[in-house]
């Protein structure tokens, strides 16, 4: 343990070139007093580290000292797909690894390589999570995360409609899509994708899991995806809309409808959109108010009015 820390201290001064003792302890997650600690052992073993004194003072290497132990390890070597990420690989247990290989990978590069490195880092960011939202709780994600490293079977406890109901699953892979986990399994030979917030226990069975001959997660994930935005359309909606919900309105219909509604327009318009069902279509439709009518079909703009009149109802003899 002291020896990875002492690692991470000699290749964060290598990257970084100076760093302060309180800079050091929140990176390696001790006290000063265990850095100045590392410090000293690093001198008595040859290690040319130099502590400089006042306000801007810290610890540095002398005269242009590299290590060459720089090489990535095995766990380390598994959390470099996450390099960028840092929120989902703390999210699957990959934190402390992302950092020592991200660490070595930077001690690594010299000269060119690293100021190009550094560009990068300061133009370029990922931010898989949706705005105005926070990720679901997924108390059971790092149990998976094991299985699927380990390809062990589980037994998950799923909760769907308020229900729980255990499934037996091999599980395959992990997929984090507009800020939300799913499991992407197997169950009784056939592919299954879970919700992962939606697990409520996770049970590590003997059986190994056997992975499909060229299974390609991405692949198999882009093909669920499509599969679900091909969901037969159920009801379709004509609607007089204001330019103000287009965008709204654009967001509650299913993808195969979206290119059937413009981000602007100069004037009202009328459109013919398509829902999955007629529960979802009014519901989206009452959620746009007055900046929407509903034109037909008869009966939903029958339920879409009744519902704007209970509303209106309810706030009648609202105080204020």
């Amino acid at each position: 343990m002291r020896a990875a820390r002492m690692m991470t201290l000699l290749l964060h001064l290598q990257v970084r070139g100076q760093a302060s003792g309180g800079d050091l302890a929140r990176l390696l997650e001790v006290s000063e007093r265990t850095v100045q600690r590392d410090v000293e052992a690093l001198l008595a073993n040859g290690i040319p580290v130099r502590a400089v004194r006042g306000p801007a003072g810290g610890y540095r290497l002398d005269g242009g000292y590299r290590t060459r132990l720089t090489g990535v390890g095995l766990d380390e070597a598994g959390a470099l797909a996450f390099l960028g990420l840092a929120g989902p690989a703390r999210e699957l247990g990959l934190g402390e690894m992302l950092e020592g290989a991200r660490i070595k990978v930077w001690a690594s590069l010299t000269g060119a390589a690293r100021e190009r490195a550094a560009r990068s880092v300061e133009r370029f960011h990922l931010d898989p999570y949706r705005w105005y939202g926070t990720p679901e709780p997924v108390p059971c994600l790092t149990e998976l995360a094991e299985a699927v490293w380990r390809d062990r079977r589980v037994r998950i406890s799923y909760v769907r409609a308020g229900e729980a109901a255990d499934r037996e699953v091999d599980p395959l892979g992990l997929v984090l899509a507009a800020g939300d986990w799913y499991l992407v399994a197997l169950r009784d030979g056939r592919r299954r994708t879970y919700r992962v917030s939606r697990v409520a226990t996770v049970e590590p069975l003997d059986g190994p899991v056997v992975r499909p001959d060229g299974f390609d997660l991405a692949e198999v994930w882009a093909q669920a995806r499509r599969e679900l935005e091909r969901e037969v359309t159920a009801v379709e909606v004509t609607v007089r809309v204001e330019p103000r919900a287009l965008p709204r309105l654009r967001r509650a219909v299913p993808v195969h409808g979206q290119p059937l509604v413009p981000l602007t327009a100069p004037a009202e318009l009328d459109l013919t959109v398509p829902f999955e069902n007629e529960h979802w279509a009014c519901a989206a439709l009452v959620g746009l108010g007055a900046a929407v009518e509903v034109l037909a079909p008869p009966e939903i703009r029958r339920r879409v009015a009744a519902e704007l009149r209970a509303a209106a109802d309810r706030y009648r003899d609202a105080p204020g």
